[in-house]
C-alpha cells in the first residue's frame, strides 16, 4: 500500500536514487549506505538527502507524465496508442492512472516523513526551516495535482501503518484544498525569497506564492465555485514586486539552454545529459523529429491569430526525422532544444512556473475582483500580445468581463502552449466539455476527473469509491 509506514530499508532504497537526483549545482550528497541505515533521519545531512528524494520525484513527473495528463487530456494532443490514447479518449484500462496516483502519493509520503521527524533533530535552524518549507510545498504540490486529476482523495498528513492506511477513505475536495492552502501558506513563511545561482532549481518563497495563487484561482472556478480572487491578488503582487523575475524582451529567448535559468522562470524541473539518469524523455515522446508520434488535435495551429510570432516558433508544419526524411505534419518546436542525438538524451529543463503566467493570472484576478475589465488587466494582456507581434486589444473589443475572459483564455493558450496549463484552465473556467466536443469527442462532465486506479479500490475493499462514469 502506497500510504503504509515505510521501513528504514525502504526509505534507504528509494532515497539512494538521490545520489544522482537534481545534482545540477545545489546538491552534492552521498547515497545512504547499509552502514548508516539505523542512524537515518538523525542529522542535517540525512534530511538534506531526504529532501533530494522529493525533488527527484518532482523531476520525474515533469519528464513526460505531466504532459501526458494535461496536453493529451485537453485539445492539444491525441495519440493512436498507449496510455496517451486512453487519456485523450477517456477510454481507460483499469490501472492506467496508477503511475500518477502512486507517484504523487510517494511525493506526499516522503514529505510527511520529513515533516514528522525534522523538529526532533538539532541542526542549523535556517536549513531546517528551508527543508520544512520545501516539504510543505511538495506535499501541497502533490495534493494539488491529485485533487485536480481525481477529485476527492485520501488526505494523509503523517506516517501511518498499513492497517490504518486501509481505512483512510476519500476526503472532500474542499478539505483537500484547505490543507493545500495551509501547507503553502506555511511554506511561504519560511522559504527563502532569494536564491543564489548555485541554488537554482530549489523552491523559493515566490514559487510557493505562485502555487497558492493557482490554487485560489482553481478554487474560484469549477468545481468549488468559491470566491478566492482577492486571496490570490496579494500573492501575485508579491511575486511581481519581488524584483526576482522579469518579463523577457522576446519570446524565443525564454526557450533555450542559455536562458532556461533566466529571470522568466520561477520554478523549473531540471534535467541534465551525461548518462547519469538525469535526462528528460520529453522530445522522444512529444517531438516527431526525435521519434515521438503525438497527433495534434484539430484547430491547434489555427488557434493563433494571424501575425502571432509564437505560432511558428511553437509549431512547425513539417519536420525532418533522425534519418533525414522530411514529413509534412505538425511538430512541437517550442521545446526543440537540449536534445543530444548521439546519446538520445535531453537536458532541457521544463518550466513549471513562468513569470508571464504570473502576469496573465494577475490580469485575470484584477478584473475578477473588480467585476469588470480592469484597466491594468488590459495593459498586462497587451504587454504579452505586443511581445508576440500582435496589436493591442481595446476596451471596445473587450467591453465586459465575459469578453475579457474569452480573450484571456485565448491568450493563455497561445502563450503557454505545451506548458501543461491548458487542461486545468479549461476545467476551472467551465469550458472543458465544450472544448472537447469541438474536437469531435462525446464528452460530458464525467470527463473532468480521471478514474481511480482499480488496484487501489480493490486494496481498500470498498473504502474507496470510483469516480462517476468509470
Amino acid at each position: 500500500m502506497i500510504m503504509k509506514k515505510y521501513s528504514i530499508l525502504l526509505i534507504a532504497a528509494a532515497l539512494s536514487l538521490s545520489q544522482t537526483a537534481c545534482q545540477e549545482d545545489f546538491i552534492d550528497l552521498n547515497p545512504i549506505s547499509s552502514a548508516n541505515l539505523n542512524s537515518f533521519y538523525k542529522s542535517q545531512k540525512d534530511f538534506e538527502t531526504a529532501i533530494v528524494g522529493v525533488y527527484n520525484i518532482f523531476q520525474g513527473v515533469h519528464s513526460t507524465m505531466w504532459t501526458e495528463y494535461n496536453e493529451f487530456r485537453g485539445d492539444t494532443y491525441t495519440h493512436i496508442m498507449y496510455s496517451y490514447a486512453e487519456i485523450s479518449n477517456n477510454a481507460f484500462q483499469s490501472n492506467t492512472t496508477s503511475t500518477m496516483w502512486n507517484t504523487m502519493y510517494q511525493m506526499i509520503t516522503y514529505s510527511n516523513l520529513i515533516l514528522d521527524r525534522i523538529d526532533a533533530v538539532s541542526m542549523d535552524e535556517a536549513v531546517k526551516a528551508r527543508i520544512k518549507g520545501e516539504a510543505q510545498f511538495f506535499r501541497a504540490y502533490g495534493y494539488f495535482a491529485l485533487v485536480r486529476i481525481f477529485g476527492d482523495v485520501p488526505l494523509v498528513l503523517k506516517e501511518v501503518s498499513t492497517s490504518e492506511a486501509l481505512q483512510i477513505g476519500r476526503s472532500p475536495i474542499k478539505e483537500v484544498y484547505g490543507q493545500i492552502t495551509k501547507d503553502l501558506t506555511a511554506a511561504i513563511g519560511v522559504l527563502p525569497a532569494t536564491l543564489t545561482a548555485a541554488q537554482n532549481g530549489r523552491v523559493s518563497k515566490q514559487a510557493a506564492e505562485v502555487e497558492l495563487a493557482r490554487a485560489y484561482l482553481t478554487m474560484s472556478g469549477i468545481p468549488l465555485k468559491e470566491n478566492h480572487w482577492a486571496d490570490a491578488k496579494p500573492l501575485l503582487e508579491s511575486v511581481i514586486k519581488s524584483g526576482q523575475y522579469a518579463f523577457a524582451p522576446t519570446y524565443a529567448e525564454i526557450f533555450s539552454l542559455e536562458n532556461e535559468r533566466g529571470k522568466e522562470v520561477i520554478l523549473g524541473a531540471k534535467f541534465k545529459i551525461g548518462g547519469i539518469g538525469e535526462s528528460t524523455q520529453y522530445q522522444r515522446q512529444f517531438n516527431p523529429a526525435y521519434g515521438g508520434n503525438p497527433v495534434f488535435e484539430k484547430g491547434v495551429y489555427e488557434s493563433y491569430e494571424a501575425g502571432d510570432i509564437r505560432r511558428d516558433f511553437n509549431i512547425a508544419k513539417e519536420f525532418t526525422t533522425l534519418e533525414g526524411t522530411k514529413i509534412a505534419a505538425l511538430n512541437n518546436t517550442k521545446f526543440d532544444y537540449g536534445y543530444d542525438r548521439a546519446s538520445t538524451e535531453s537536458g532541457m529543463d521544463f518550466p513549471v512556473q513562468r513569470y508571464t503566467d504570473v502576469l496573465l493570472l494577475y490580469a485575470e484576478v484584477l478584473s475578477e475582483v473588480d467585476g469588470k475589465v480592469n484597466t491594468e488587466s488590459l495593459v498586462l494582456l497587451n504587454q504579452v500580445r505586443k511581445r508576440a507581434g500582435l496589436k493591442d486589444l481595446t476596451s471596445a473589443q473587450v467591453p465586459d468581463l465575459a469578453s475579457f475572459r474569452v480573450a484571456m483564455q485565448k491568450e493563455r493558450r497561445s502563450e503557454l502552449m505545451f506548458e501543461c496549463v491548458r487542461w486545468f484552465d479549461l476545467v476551472r473556467t467551465g469550458t472543458a466539455v465544450e472544448a472537447l466536443k469541438a474536437i469531435g469527442l462525446n464528452a460530458n462532465d464525467n470527463w473532468l476527473l480521471f478514474p481511480l486506479p482499480q488496484t487501489e479500490i480493490d486494496k481498500m475493499q470498498g473504502v474507496l469509491k470510483q469516480n462517476p462514469g468509470y
